[in-house]
């Protein structure tokens, strides 16, 4: 791996998917060995090491990249990571991909949420935020029954 990545830095390669695929390569194969040895082992310790070695970096990546191939890509990826795990009911799988997909949304999307709260009224903006607070208030008991099931739904989850 290390004489790979001596090689990829000689040719000039700055991409870091080049340099972390091969890693989440073997990190993902030994967690599939592990999950196969042992079905009980946390889809955290088999997988999650894996999938961040590729996702953050390639995240980070994506934020500084003014083009949108490589958000797109990453998103792409990040759905199906996301999707996989909802799936098969790894937590590792849906927790990692999700934040990583809201993330990488969240940053593609700012500009334009930026530019519509620019072109709304002054007044718009804080009238919405209270709005939105006096619906939450409003509906505060049900909204913890919500988050306890999807922490037992999450608990649940390998």
């Amino acid at each position: 791996m290390a004489a790979t990545w001596v090689r990829l830095a000689a040719s000039d390669v700055t991409s870091p998917e080049a340099y972390t695929l091969p890693v989440t390569a073997a990190a993902l194969t030994l967690g599939v060995l592990r999950r196969r040895k042992d079905p009980q082992a946390s889809s955290w310790t088999a997988y999650g090491p894996g999938l961040a070695a590729t996702l953050v970096p390639s995240l980070v990546a994506a934020w500084g990249d003014e083009h949108w191939l490589r958000p797109l890509l990453l998103g792409l990826a990040a759905l199906a990571v996301t999707l996989a795990g909802a799936r098969l009911k790894l937590q590792a799988l849906l927790v990692l991909g999700g934040a990583v997909l809201a993330l990488d949304a969240l940053h593609e999307l700012a500009p334009y949420v930026a530019q519509v709260v620019g072109a709304l009224p002054r007044w718009l903006p804080p009238a919405l935020v209270g709005l939105l607070l006096l619906g939450v208030g409003a509906t505060y008991e049900q909204r913890l029954r919500d988050a306890r099931r999807l922490r037992e739904s999450l608990g649940r989850m390998r």
